[in-house]
């Protein structure tokens, strides 16, 4: 079975799809960043399971850290619900689990999210996807690199099952 969103596998897949296309990702500019993947659910425990999920209910958050380095992706764990910080990331992206789902639709579709789904103007709005950090100078590295994080998430369209 193909790994699944947020899965650290799932991460490595794409850092193993980044070091294939390597002239590419140079092109763009090295990354030296450590962040979270926050998935929140989108429904309280007591109401309907989603219908994705094999029948559970998705009301667990999901976190995982990764860490991208030069022009790799170099590592990717998973983190316990709310131990986003021991994973010490300059920044976090949160959003709940069907923004998420609706980005990676659309580069399943067309290789890249519309214009308005992207991570940088999903974060600029701030309602549906949102940055948490301890300091806004590691904050500021999500804007920095934010082409490159968008491109490693837009190498899901390449993925398995996607």
């Amino acid at each position: 079975m193909a790994p699944q969103f947020p899965d650290p596998d799932w991460f490595l897949a794409l850092g193993g799809l980044m070091a294939a296309r390597g002239e590419f990702f140079q092109r763009i500019g090295y990354v030296e960043a450590r962040f979270v993947v926050r998935v929140l659910p989108d429904v309280l425990p007591d109401l309907l399971p989603d219908e994705d999920s094999g029948g559970e209910a998705q009301t667990a958050e999901q976190a995982t850290g990764v860490a991208m380095e030069g022009y790799a992706l170099t590592n990717a764990m998973a983190l316990a619900p709310g131990d986003a910080m021991s994973f010490d990331p300059d920044f976090v992206i949160c959003a709940r689990r069907s923004v998420w789902r609706r980005m990676l639709e659309e580069i399943a579709h067309s290789g890249r999210p519309e214009l308005r789904h992207t991570l940088n103007s999903l974060a600029l709005i701030g309602d549906e996807l949102w940055l948490e950090s301890a300091d806004q100078l590691r904050e500021d590295k999500f804007y920095r690199f934010n082409q490159s994080l968008q491109e490693l998430f837009n190498l899901a369209a390449h993925l398995p099952g996607a």
